[in-house]
């Protein structure tokens, strides 16, 4: 029986068909549709270890060589391109095996191992696109850091998998015990909660039919939105919406080179000014971040007169959820960055964020399906036909939080030290944000497209600046 396109174009589940061939949510296809060589489409993740007291020099290669063997890939590891030549078909396959080689490389790095040698293999590996004719994933494992430690680089394209997805299954993949037997290899780390199930095509038409219906429900909830959001606007109100950030040094088309930087905090002290200031932490992120753009474009005699603006993902996923690819609403948030006051800037952050994410919560699951690609479909657009320069920005950066582990995990007894995001710059965007907590700490991660921001460093300093800054008026108001 031949599977009606409808069916393979709009239901994210698995069509019995000879070639195991899933079509993916819109999302995921805009996600394949627009990457280019110089604007790949994985979102990864470093983690750094410290080696068990005892370990040898063949820890890590006794590490890959326990992944090579019988090893059955699980989803979304075992998901390519279903067609290699046309990578961006809305469509993916599955593989029964892998070649572990391809997928699990080991590197050593330069002396003497430091944060700028590591840094710099990380944003050569960041740079390069993923093979459309295997599955989307690369682990990196590199050896040689400085202090007794070693350090795993994974990547994944977006359509596979957002960062709420991948940190649960790196979770699944550590373990609390320093003393545990070996961890199994990544890939074959299974789901748990709400996964894809297998479906006949006739149990695919009905399931396209509740699909096209609940769709028509999206769409109407979503031009009540955007209503909405258009009454906010002209009446004044906090509400922010893409396509109105200013441009600045960076605006432009990117190549494919990478930087990257980080800085880690005590958890306490954000949430600390979080308290202070009768605010919440995702503002306190995003005023950190902001800040130190805003100190960044200082330095450029670039400040524009109106604010940059945020791309904000929101997960949508419940704590079952472990489907593959990605699920999230998207909020645009007014990073205040020409408000020179950062108490006030803060407060304005707080506004925007609390008002954006009230107007979200409004959407279905079906809604929250389709807005992130309505709301930024001229640039999905632009970018899918490769219009370069005239690609319009919907947003000056894309920022995210990601929750990350609350208890000190392990790797066959190395413990994990810091987890850093690395995702993905974009055209006229070329400054990714993203921050994970891990244990009592957080991590700010950021990628950039390095000949827009050959510094990347300064921005990792200015984030310091923007917490000392704040801390400073709020205990100059408190002794007011």
């Amino acid at each position: 029986m031949t599977v009606p396109l409808l069916v393979r174009l709009y239901v994210p589940e698995e069509v019995g068909t000879p070639m195991s061939i899933k079509a993916i949510s819109p999302l995921d296809a805009a996600f394949l549709l627009i990457e280019s060589d110089d604007m790949p489409w994985h979102a990864a993740l470093l983690m750094l270890f410290t080696l068990p007291d005892d370990a040898t020099a063949s820890f890590v290669p006794e590490l890959v060589d326990r992944m090579r063997g019988p090893h059955k890939p699980v989803s979304p590891f075992n998901l390519a391109p279903a067609y290699a030549k046309l990578p961006q078909l809305p469509f993916v396959r599955e593989v029964d095996t892998i070649d572990v080689d391809h997928h699990v490389v080991v590197h050593c790095l330069p002396q003497p191992g430091g944060e700028d040698e590591l840094n710099s293999v990380i944003g050569e590996l960041h740079s390069r696109r993923l093979d459309p004719s295997r599955p989307l994933w690369e682990l990196h494992l590199i050896e040689g850091l400085a202090d007794n430690r070693f350090a795993a680089f994974i990547k994944i394209h977006h359509s596979l998998a957002d960062g709420v997805t991948g940190m649960r299954r790196l979770l699944q993949w550590l373990t609390p015990n320093p003393a545990a037997d070996p961890c199994s290899p990544l890939f074959t780390v299974g789901p748990t909660g709400r996964v894809d199930t297998p479906v006949t095509p006739r149990r695919g038409l009905r399931a396209a039919r509740k699909q096209l219906a609940a769709r028509a429900t999206a769409g109407h909830e979503l031009s009540r939105t955007i209503y909405e959001m258009m009454r906010r606007t002209y009446a004044g109100q906090a509400l922010t919406v893409p396509y109105r950030t200013p441009k600045t040094v960076w605006h432009g088309r990117i190549d494919s080179d990478r930087s990257i930087a980080y800085t880690q905090f005590d958890l306490s002290r954000l949430k600390a000014l979080a308290d202070a200031t009768d605010t919440k932490f995702s503002d306190i992120a995003f005023y950190t971040c902001g800040s130190a753009l805003r100190t960044y474009l200082a330095e450029h005699a670039d400040v524009p007169s109106t604010p940059l603006t945020a791309g904000v993902p929101m997960s949508t996923r419940d704590e079952n959820d472990n489907r593959p690819g990605s699920a999230f609403g998207f909020i645009t948030v007014d990073l205040a960055t020409n408000i020179a006051d950062p108490i006030e800037r803060l407060q304005t952050i707080a506004r925007s964020n609390a008002t954006a994410t009230e107007q979200l919560s409004h959407l279905s699951e079906p809604g929250l399906v389709l807005q992130p690609v309505l709301a930024n479909g001229p640039m999905i657009a632009a970018l899918a036909l490769r219009f370069g320069k005239r690609t319009p920005a919907a947003f000056g950066l894309v920022m995210s939080n990601i929750p990350g582990p609350k208890v000190q995990l392990y790797l066959d007894g190395a413990r994990l030290d810091a987890l850093v995001p690395v995702s993905v710059p974009m055209h006229n965007s070329p400054v990714n944000m993203t921050c994970i907590g891990h244990g009592d700490k957080i991590t700010f991660g950021i990628a950039v497209a390095t000949r827009k921001v050959p510094d990347v460093g300064h921005i990792a300093a200015g984030l310091e600046k923007a917490i000392v800054d704040l801390e400073r008026q709020v205990a100059a108001r408190k002794a007011a």
